[in-house]
């Protein structure tokens, strides 16, 4: 499998009246084709800020991508002309909205709204529009006689397939799915996995799916890159970094979890909170929460080193015997 989307040190800033916001720092990032890398991080870490840098949302001011290249079949997304970027985004690289109920537009029809992303982007009649919007609108499992229908008459988890199938409606070559199953109960959210996983065999499309939920990567996900202040701490294999996580926050983010076979009155949650984002430490970022830091750790931001295969850490005690210790805490 080739690489379809490979981010090169990617540095996004915010500039506000409170000062520069570092909200991205230098991401490096690959998906490849057919597969599903899960984007795992707290709130503010930056996942949403780099799905809207690939699809250059980033709004400007306040917004400006500093530096980097996001390379599209070796193309650079961010160097392409606003005209071709419009013909990239919604027909090769689509996106499913973190909230539906503002994804959707609340005085067109969903059948409407489908049909506008396929007539976009494939000049087809208005009658072929909306014969493909009732063939999406199946395929998500909401029946095609509610076409006709507006957003306010779904439920939340019916939203959603509608945004799904908007995103889908052109057969893109990569999904970026952020965070679908927000605001979702649990067994609506476990469906919208499963069809997203579904579309994925059907369409053979790589998936990028932002979440904070281990459980969902480790469902559905091949790759799982931690993200943490702006930059990706460790990336590999799902089974590489859940089995055997080489950085302090992964291991802080896998405690956290409750463990059906272990009785305990009392979460383990990560002490501290993640650093402000317009004074970030000079050396590694998640240094002020580590136990096991050092003093190079404040002083210098450590590189991304190879543990085997393609996990690759960034931390100076990568693969020393503070994983042990601390994975069986």
């Amino acid at each position: 499998m080739g690489t379809i989307l490979d981010i090169k040190r990617l540095a996004v800033e915010f500039h506000t009246n409170d000062g520069v916001v570092k909200a991205l720092n230098g991401v490096d990032l690959k998906l490849e084709e057919g597969t599903t890398l899960g984007l795992v991080g707290e709130t503010g870490a930056g996942k949403t800020t780099l799905s809207k840098a690939v699809m250059r949302l980033t709004q400007c001011p306040p917004g400006k991508i500093v530096s980097g290249e996001i390379l599209y079949e070796g193309r650079d997304l961010l160097k392409l002309p606003k005209e071709d970027m419009q013909k990239i985004c919604g027909k090769q690289i689509s996106m499913i909205f973190q909230d539906p109920m503002t994804a959707l537009n609340p005085v067109m029809t969903v059948g409407e709204q489908i049909a506008e992303a396929v007539r976009v982007h494939e000049r087809l009649s208005r009658t072929d529009a909306v014969r493909r919007a009732c063939e999406m609108m199946e395929l998500v499992g909401l029946p095609a006689e509610r076409l006709d229908d507006y957003p306010h008459q779904f439920s939340g988890g019916m939203k959603q397939r509608v945004v799904i199938a908007i995103a889908l409606s052109c057969s893109p070559r990569i999904l970026i799915a952020d965070e679908p199953t927000t605001a979702l109960d649990v067994t609506i959210q476990a469906q919208v996995l499963d069809l997203i996983a579904q579309l994925q065999k059907k369409m053979n499309t790589a998936n990028l799916l932002i979440t904070h939920d281990l459980g969902v990567v480790a469902q559905t996900c091949q790759k799982v890159a931690i993200m943490y202040a702006g930059g990706i701490l460790e990336y590999g294999t799902v089974r590489d970094v859940l089995k055997h996580p080489g950085h302090p926050y992964t291991i802080g983010l896998i405690n956290s979890i409750p463990k059906i076979h272990v009785r305990e009155n009392r979460l383990h949650p990560i002490s501290g909170l993640m650093p402000d984002p317009t004074d970030l430490p000079k050396g590694c970022p998640f240094c002020p929460r580590c136990q096991y830091a050092v003093e190079r750790c404040q002083r210098e931001r450590p590189q991304a080193q190879v543990l085997e295969g393609e996990h690759t850490v960034r931390c100076f005690l990568a693969g020393s015997r503070f994983e042990e210790e601390a994975a069986h805490e």
